[in-house]
C-alpha cells in the first residue's frame, strides 16, 4: 500500500511518523522546501513530544520520506492524506490552500486503481460535501466509489498528546457521501491495528462527522468557562474549588474531562473552532446562546487577568505610586497548556500583550520550550518580543528576580519542583509583607505557600 501524506505540519507529521508505528512506508509532502529540509533533519514543526524521535527512527529505516514533490507520487497512491493548513493570520478559517492542493491532486488521479483521498485538515461543517462536488467536476471520467472515494477523517489530536491520540483513539470517525464499501475496506485496513484493538469505527456523513468534532470542543470549552465561573464562586464565599471538582468528578454522569480552572482556554483549535461552530448555526438560523456565551465568558475572563495584576501591584485605584514608578511582573508559561509550543490565543501572549501597554510595566517570562536561545521565540508575536519592557528568561529564577509578583498562567510539570524559598528571596517584597503569586492554574495547596501572598482561583 502506497502512503502519501501532503502537508508537513503537526496533523501532517503526527499521522505520517503515526502510520509508519502501524508498519506501512509514507512519503510525507510539502512545497515548502524550507519546511522539507528541517523534517529531513528531524526537526518538528511543533513541539510534540515523541514526534521529532519517530520521525528520526522511521526516516532511518527508510519507512518514512519526505519530499518536496508533492503531486508525483499520487497517480500510485493508495491512500492521499491531505492535512494542509486551513488557519491563517486574523482569520478563522482560510480555504483556498486546501481547495488549491484537492484540484491538484484530483488531476493527478489514476483511472486505473482505487484511490482514498483523505481529508485529515480539520474543515468547517459542509466542506468535505464542496470539496467532493468539486472533485466530481474536475474528474468526470473516473467515478466516485469506485475508482476513487473523498473520505473526511479529521485528526482529533491534543496538542501535548497527539501521538498518543492517533495510536490510541476513543473513536475513529470516517465521513464519506457515496458509503461505498471501497472507502470502508481502505480505512478499515489503514488502521489495521486499531481494529485489532477493538477500536469504534463511526461511519458516517460528511456533515454529520464535522459537526462531531465541533460539537466536542464545544462542549469541552462549556465544561472549562463553567469551572471557571464556579471558581469564581468560591472564592466569594470561601469554599474550596479543588473540593468542589473533585466530588463533581466522583459522578460518573460528569467526569473529570476539562474540570480544571484556567486563565481561560487558548490554542489553535478551541477558540476557532467554537467560533466556526456558532458562525456555521448562525448561517443555519441557529443561535446557539451556550455557546455565545462561552465565547464571551473565556473572552471576558482573561481580558479582567491584568486589571487585577494592576490592583495587586498599585492597590485599589490602581494608580502609579510615585515612590516607585517601575513595577516587573514574572510570568510562568506563554504556550496556552503544558507540552506544546503553541501560542495561538494563549491567555498569557494577551496578557502580556495587554501588561506590556502600561510604559512603567516590565515583563519577564519563562516558558520550557521559549529559552531565549532557542528557535520557538521567533513565533511570539514582534510587537512582544521586541519590545523594550519584554524578556525571556533562561530560567524561573531568573524571571522572578527583583520582581514585584509572579503569575502563573500554564501548569508545566517542573514548575511543582521549583525552590519557593528561593523564589521568595529573589522577589521584591515591602517590609513586613510577603510577596505575591497570582496563580491561575491552582497548582498549590495554600497551606503550602504561607510564606507568600498566595491567590488561586477558588480556594
Amino acid at each position: 500500500m502506497v502512503i502519501t501524506v501532503i502537508g508537513g505540519g503537526f496533523v501532517g507529521t503526527v499521522s505520517a511518523a503515526c502510520l509508519c508505528e502501524f508498519g506501512f512506508n509514507v512519503w510525507l509532502c510539502d512545497e515548502d522546501p524550507a519546511k522539507v529540509k528541517r523534517l529531513q533533519d528531524n526537526v518538528a514543526p511543533s513541539d510534540e513530544p515523541g514526534i521529532e524521535q519517530a520521525l528520526a527512527r522511521h526516516a532511518t529505516s527508510g519507512r518514512l520520506t519526505f519530499s518536496e514533490d508533492v503531486y508525483g507520487l499520487v497517480h500510485k497512491s493508495d491512500i492521499i492524506i491531505i492535512s494542509v493548513p486551513t488557519l491563517i493570520a486574523n482569520s478563522d478559517s482560510d480555504m483556498s490552500g486546501l481547495h488549491n492542493v484537492v484540484e491538484k491532486v484530483s488531476l493527478e488521479l489514476s483511472r486505473d486503481h482505487y484511490t482514498a483521498m483523505i481529508i485529515k485538515t480539520n474543515v468547517p461543517v459542509g466542506a468535505c460535501s464542496v470539496i467532493a462536488n468539486n472533485v466530481r467536476f474536475l474528474r468526470p471520467d473516473i467515478r466516485p466509489g469506485e475508482q476513487y472515494d473523498v473520505i473526511a477523517n479529521p485528526g482529533i489530536l491534543r496538542e501535548g498528546s497527539a501521538m498518543q491520540d492517533f495510536v490510541e483513539p476513543n473513536f475513529v470517525l470516517v465521513g464519506t457521501n457515496t458509503g461505498s464499501e471501497a472507502s470502508k475496506n481502505i480505512m478499515l485496513q489503514m488502521y489495521a491495528p486499531l481494529v485489532a484493538s477493538r477500536v469504534q469505527f463511526v461511519f458516517a456523513s460528511f456533515e454529520t462527522v464535522e459537526l462531531v468534532r465541533a460539537a466536542t470542543i464545544g462542549f469541552s470549552t462549556v465544561k472549562m468557562t463553567y469551572i471557571n465561573e464556579i471558581a469564581d464562586v468560591c472564592s466569594r464565599c470561601e469554599a474550596d474549588i479543588n473540593t468542589v471538582i473533585k466530588c463533581m468528578t466522583l459522578d460518573h454522569e460528569i467526569g473529570n474531562k476539562a474540570l480544571k480552572v484556567s486563565p481561560g482556554f487558548g490554542g489553535t483549535s478551541f477558540p476557532r473552532t467554537v467560533r466556526i461552530l456558532s458562525q456555521t448555526a448562525k448561517s443555519l438560523g441557529v443561535d446557539l446562546s451556550v455557546i455565545n456565551t462561552v465565547i464571551e465568558s473565556n473572552r471576558s475572563r482573561i481580558s479582567a487577568i491584568k486589571p487585577r495584576i494592576m490592583k495587586l501591584l498599585y492597590g485599589e485605584e490602581g494608580k502609579m505610586l510615585p515612590i516607585q514608578l517601575k513595577k516587573k511582573v514574572a510570568i510562568l508559561g506563554l504556550s496556552f497548556k503544558p507540552f506544546t509550543s503553541d501560542i495561538k490565543e494563549s491567555p498569557s501572549i494577551f496578557v502580556i500583550s495587554d501588561l506590556l501597554k502600561e510604559e512603567n510595566i516590565e515583563v519577564n517570562v519563562y516558558d520550557p520550550l521559549f529559552k531565549p536561545v532557542r528557535g520557538e521565540r521567533s513565533i511570539i508575536p514582534p510587537e512582544i518580543i521586541n519590545h523594550k519592557n519584554f524578556s525571556l528568561s533562561e530560567s524561573a529564577y531568573d524571571a522572578v528576580s527583583q520582581s514585584d509578583i509572579l503569575v502563573i498562567m500554564t501548569n508545566w510539570n517542573e514548575f511543582i519542583s521549583l525552590d519557593f524559598k528561593k523564589i521568595r528571596e529573589l522577589m521584591n517584597k515591602l517590609p513586613n509583607s510577603k510577596p505575591t503569586i497570582l496563580d491561575y492554574k491552582n497548582m498549590f495547596s495554600p497551606k503550602d505557600m504561607k510564606t507568600f501572598n498566595y491567590i488561586s482561583q477558588g480556594q
